[in-house]
């Protein structure tokens, strides 16, 4: 599956985990991820990991991850945060990665556990300094406890964010590598380089994954149909949109909309 950047409409989110499967992305802040219930498949830089509760994840800014398995019972803590929002660890998430980037509930001490327990009780509209506080002890408690290797910082890790973000802005249109290296600034060879050798895969497959990542997360709106969604993801036809999603996802659009909506429901009944 490739890699889509998603462009966030805010760069601090501290609440629940998501209760669905999320296609592979990268963005430019940090995310952590603390199972409480249930379980989860995280897949970051190409290794899965399979989180149970008291188990916790940190993905770097950059770093391509999904969330491949999400069981019906699951249940968490997500925040999502730039790098520089506790300043003492900004070299940390700029200069270095982790060797293993999720610390088992055995490995964690009683502050980081109180940390999840009082960030999943405060609402960040409301409570703002005192999440900010607490995620500072989160952090204090598994980024020490992590090993790292140190990372090259590309010289033209601005551009790639430039790259990136126009093409999230963009994927929908009628868009070609032509037009998008003119836009940019840039060469079209230049541009297929970045994406052949930071992402390994060319410029097409690319704006066909932010497409269907884009269309898998409207579909999550009930009001709107399979037409439209094919519509509003830039896809001429359906029958264009259900190949690439089947290439892109494993399974046709309708069979995915149905897992979605039945998600949904067994959700209401429970609730």
């Amino acid at each position: 599956m490739s890699t889509f950047y998603e462009q966030r409409p805010e760069s601090l989110f501290i609440g629940g985990m998501t209760r669905f499967p999320f296609p592979l992305h990268v963005h430019e802040v940090t995310e952590m991820v603390a199972v409480t219930a249930g379980n989860i498949r995280l897949n970051i830089d190409g290794i899965s990991y399979a989180l149970d509760p008291g188990d916790v994840a940190v993905v770097f800014p950059l770093t391509p991850h999904s969330f491949d398995l999400v069981s019906e019972d699951a249940e968490g803590l997500a925040a999502i945060f730039p790098p520089d929002i506790i300043p003492e660890y900004n070299g940390t998430f700029h200069g270095l990665a982790p060797e293993n980037p999720v610390l088992r509930a055995s490995a964690l001490g009683e502050d980081t556990r109180q940390a999840v327990l009082r960030l999943s009780r405060l609402q960040m509209e409301n409570d703002l300094p005192l999440c900010i506080a607490w995620l500072h002890v989160l952090l204090a408690g598994t980024l020490h406890r992590l090993s790292y290797h140190p990372v090259y910082d590309y010289s033209d890790r601005g551009l790639g964010y430039r790259i990136m973000q126009y093409i999230s802005d963009h994927a929908c249109e009628e868009i070609t590598l032509e037009s998008a290296s003119h836009a940019l600034g840039i060469s079209a060879s230049h541009l297929s380089h970045f994406f052949s050798e930071k992402l390994h895969i060319n410029f097409r497959q690319y704006i066909n994954a932010n497409r269907i990542a884009r269309a898998r997360l409207l579909m999550r709106d009930p009001g709107l149909t399979l037409t439209a969604v094919c519509g509003a993801c830039g896809y001429s036809n359906m029958r264009t949109f259900r190949r690439a999603f089947l290439k892109e996802v494993g399974c046709l659009p309708s069979e995915h909309l149905g897992e979605i909506r039945g998600r949904f429901l067994l959700s209401e009944e429970q609730a």
